[in-house]
């Protein structure tokens, strides 16, 4: 295991007690060393260490000012700071001066492990720079409710994340009652419409820190709080907002709902692949073929468009060979039935690949998720059946 070295600088009563969190954490090496700030830059050349962390309680602006001289030199160099979170001002200032995180005094064990685990993800990536990181937009659609949609994109989620193909974003843009945080059991302090007020000064530091990372790795966007705020949001400034999520996540999963709104519009227009969902029965397969044939029109094609037959299995279901027939295009997906595991999951609050790891449909979430890790992005092409 690789030892991480961190300085913690500043004075000693600011920082004791990040030291001592820091000292129970058992899943990483760590090496860290107290420094004065007048003595920073010469421990810097020594210790070359992968993070610092600076104690701002006592006088923000000295320490302010102690960043900037020293990212002159050390321009890459990642850091946090230790305040005392009363100012929201400056905590959003240091955010945008490049911190990866602001540690509120007083100092919670479950906030060092989280900025130890970012120091660890962004090693990793350091470790692999050179190489082509896809990012990619997946859109989960449907013109019928009851289908499982929500489901899909919730394990996708976890999956992707179980995979480790860097950072995945969860998005919810059911904007009337989107269930992705209640699938989750997640209490969001920021929603997609803190997003659209804020974008003007929002960058990815300011971003990453305000979203909810989950327990099992991914980082979720949910709905705005108030059915209402969705209408007052547009097209042209949900593609802008798009663009910037795609630029800092690997993989952005949208839950898009029901209907051809202009939100999910702008979406299904970016994105590199959609997901559309049917189950095998009559009215959902009438309802996914005029889906279809309306993706056609909009100048999706069917590279881009995958159909996933979720239920797969159910009783009396349509056989799958008359559902590929019906829509003229093969299935990329099948989902098996699984009401009893799927209703557990979503009464515990949690995704299904936690819960029932085992089952077939966890195999084929896991399925799923290689499929859209290891397709070309805008390039494959599916075959009609004959």
């Amino acid at each position: 295991m690789k030892t991480l070295s961190i300085i913690l600088a500043g004075e000693d009563r600011d920082l004791a007690q990040v030291l001592d969190e820091i000292k129970k954490i058992k899943t990483a090496q760590i090496h860290v060393e107290l420094v004065a700030l007048p003595s920073l830059k010469d421990e810097l050349n020594r210790i070359r260490p992968q993070l610092v962390i600076y104690g701002a309680n006592s006088n923000a602006e000295s320490v302010e000012q102690q960043i900037r001289s020293t990212k002159q030199s050390f321009a890459n160099l990642p850091w946090a700071v230790v305040s005392d979170g009363t100012n929201v001002d400056t905590i959003l200032n240091f955010f945008r001066m490049g911190a990866i995180d602001v540690l509120k005094n007083p100092v919670e064990f479950q906030d060092v492990k989280r900025l130890i685990e970012k120091l660890v993800e962004l090693d990793n990536r350091n470790n692999q720079n050179g190489k082509d990181e896809k990012r990619k937009l997946v859109a989960v659609f449907s013109t019928k409710g009851g289908v499982g949609s929500t489901t899909i994109a919730v394990n996708l989620a976890v999956e992707l994340a179980k995979q480790k193909v860097g950072k995945i974003l969860l998005l919810d843009l059911v904007l009337q009652h989107g269930n992705v945080a209640d699938f989750l059991d997640v209490l969001p302090q920021y929603t997609l419409m803190d997003t659209i007020e804020n974008f003007e000064r929002l960058d990815s530091n300011l971003l990453e820190n305000s979203l909810v990372k989950h327990e099992l790795g991914f980082y979720v966007l949910p709905c705005p709080k108030e059915p209402e705020e969705g209408d007052f949001i547009t097209s042209q400034e949900m593609s802008e907002i798009f663009y910037f999520f795609k630029a800092n996540f690997n993989y952005v999963i949208a839950d898009l709902g029901h209907e051809f709104t202009k939100t999910t519009i702008s979406y299904l227009d970016i994105a590199d692949s959609i997901l559309l969902v049917t189950t095998p029965d009559v009215p959902s397969l009438y309802n996914t073929r005029s889906a279809f044939n309306t993706l056609k029109k909009l100048g999706y094609g069917p590279e881009k468009v995958k159909i996933i037959l979720n239920r797969h299995k159910m009783k009396g279901e349509i056989d799958p060979s008359v559902i590929q027939k019906t829509l003229q295009t093969s299935l990329f997906s099948r989902l098996v039935d699984d009401p009893v595991n799927c209703l557990a999951a979503a009464n515990l609050g949690k995704a299904l690949l936690a819960t029932a790891k085992g089952s077939e449909l966890a195999k084929g979430f896991h399925e799923l998720g290689t499929l859209i890790i290891g397709e070309p992005s805008k390039k494959e092409k599916n075959h009609v059946p004959s």
